[in-house]
């Protein structure tokens, strides 16, 4: 195997640079990378510096312009030298490139530790083993967990990675043969994988600002609840939530729309295509650096992903507006008890059980309470929301083969008070997660599975609505207790005034 000195040794010779294999080696030529031959000879430029600028001196040239950072990862150095040539003077987004190379996959290593801004990578398979590429895919996407860089594979061998094989199995975002890789479909590949770095550089930024702005509205929710004024949040809250609906409505009803336009303008397309009788050269350059299948199955998936976050914003606002309106129910006298069995009567179909998990046991212990005044409507969603969390726990893989039991027991804490205590014998919490239960949009459920919002309205509930309490008791391996305090018709209970749409 040749060695990265060895290689620098060659770029001072006027000999071809081939590895053991005798591949064909690529060189930029006119408006092309071409294969050599082996008599033929590659003229290479000499760099002693391994990290280049790809962009000619220039006086009138900006100062302070970030370039975009790419490495070529290849044990051959006439690649190395083709893609300097093929790329040199390209400029995306007003900024140069800094090329940075690596001759295997230890080095590469090396320098992504040391660059973590590299935007894209092309990266060769074979080098100093026959998976060093793929090696390296998975140290990047598993190992470092780096998604944001762009990764191009590009194989002098394709045998030694199947096309369908490296695309199934590792996480890459183009797969080129080094025969089929021009100069043009290199620059192309370059503006696709740095459009592509830029857009996630961008949405991660974006969501960096929106945690810090929602950790920001978090605490100003918690500072409101302590100091007694949620009707002020609520305000706030229903505003928002009337805010962002309207043009989160416009964007989901749009889609559609949207989507149907792009339908009938491919298949407009297409149908020119079929029936085109003589080919027009310029229509059939641009379709071929367009690349319409790409972009029509992309189209597809970008329109799918604007759905799936219009429609998580959707339920995002109707969690926040039903936390703006937890005054509404009139406060009235009620037996807990009853609450408690019409809420099991809702979830009864989540009781039962099914293919992935056996019948949820409900172990109940009534004690003799008497009537309390209260929001109903509003305890109920709290008993609701206590329920479907301890059911969410019992029927996850960790528990299957238990007995996934929910004991329920009511009784007078005092004269005053109606104590009520919810508990599962499922995972249970560690105390770091049972501190935040009831913080605003804090949820341990996957993504897409939960706002967060529900035990921090039913605490809100509790604690101002009833004046009661509502305390987590939770142990690693034992189960989680919720245990609600409520006083009977305490005077002190009054309906917040909390303004509605």
């Amino acid at each position: 195997m040749t060695t990265h000195d060895d290689k620098k040794q060659n770029n001072n010779n006027t000999a071809p640079v081939q590895d053991e294999d005798d591949e064909q080696i690529l060189l930029v030529e006119d408006d092309e990378l071409i294969l050599l031959e082996d008599d033929e000879i590659i003229p290479l430029v000499e760099e002693d510096d391994e990290i280049i600028s790809l962009v000619e001196e220039d006086d009138n040239q900006p100062l302070q312009i970030k370039p975009w950072k790419i490495m070529v990862v290849d044990d051959d150095l006439a690649v190395h030298q083709a893609t300097k040539l093929a790329l040199k003077n390209f400029v995306f987004d007003g900024r140069p490139l800094l090329l940075l190379e690596a001759f295997s996959g230890s080095e590469a290593k090396q320098l992504i530790l040391e660059n973590p801004d590299i935007a894209f990578i092309l990266l060769d398979v074979v080098m100093e083993t026959n998976d060093a590429g793929l090696n390296l895919v998975r140290y990047i996407r598993e190992e470092l967990n780096n998604r944001r860089i762009q990764i191009i594979l590009r194989t002098g061998q394709p045998g030694e990675a199947p096309e369908e094989y490296v695309i199934r199995n590792y996480e890459i975002n183009d797969y080129r043969t080094k025969v089929e890789l021009t100069r043009q479909r290199l620059i192309t590949s370059t503006i696709s994988a740095l459009r592509a770095y830029r857009n996630v550089i961008a949405v991660e930024e974006k969501s960096i600002e929106l945690t810090k702005t929602l950790k920001t509205l978090q605490q100003t929710q918690l500072q409101l609840i302590q100091t007694e004024k949620m009707s002020s949040l609520g305000k706030m809250i229903a505003g928002i939530a009337h805010e962002i609906n309207n043009p989160i409505t416009f964007i989901s009803g749009n889609i559609n729309y949207a989507r149907e336009y792009v339908s009938d303008l491919l298949a407009l397309i297409n149908l020119y295509q079929e029936n085109l009788s003589v080919p027009v050269a310029a229509i059939e350059e641009k379709l071929e650096d367009l690349d319409l299948e790409f972009l029509s199955q992309d189209l597809e998936k970008l329109l799918d992903s604007m759905q799936t976050g219009s429609d998580r914003i959707s339920k995002i606002v109707l969690g926040l507006r039903n936390f703006s309106r937890l005054d509404e129910a009139q406060m009235k006298q009620v037996n807990i008890h009853e609450g408690l069995e019409n809420t099991l009567l809702i979830l009864q179909h989540r009781l039962i059980a099914n293919g992935s998990y056996p019948e949820i046991t409900v172990v109940k212990n009534y004690g003799k309470l008497l009537p309390v005044n209260c929001y109903a409507n509003q305890l109920n969603q709290v008993f609701l929301e206590i329920f479907t969390n301890a059911i969410d726990v019992l029927t996850t893989s960790e528990n299957v083969g238990k007995n996934p039991t929910i004991f329920i027991t009511t009784e007078m804490k005092d004269s005053e008070t109606v104590r009520v205590s919810i508990a599962d014998n499922g995972i249970g919490m560690s105390e770091n997660i049972c501190k935040r239960v009831f913080d605003p949009f804090f949820t341990t459920k996957p993504v897409g599975e939960g706002t967060g919002l529900g035990l921090s309205i039913s605490y809100q509930i509790i604690t101002e609505q009833h004046k009661g309490e509502l305390q987590c008791i939770s142990q690693l391996g034992k189960g989680t207790e919720f245990i609600i305090d409520i006083p009977n018709g305490s005077p002190n209970i009054a309906k917040p005034n909390i303004a509605k749409d």
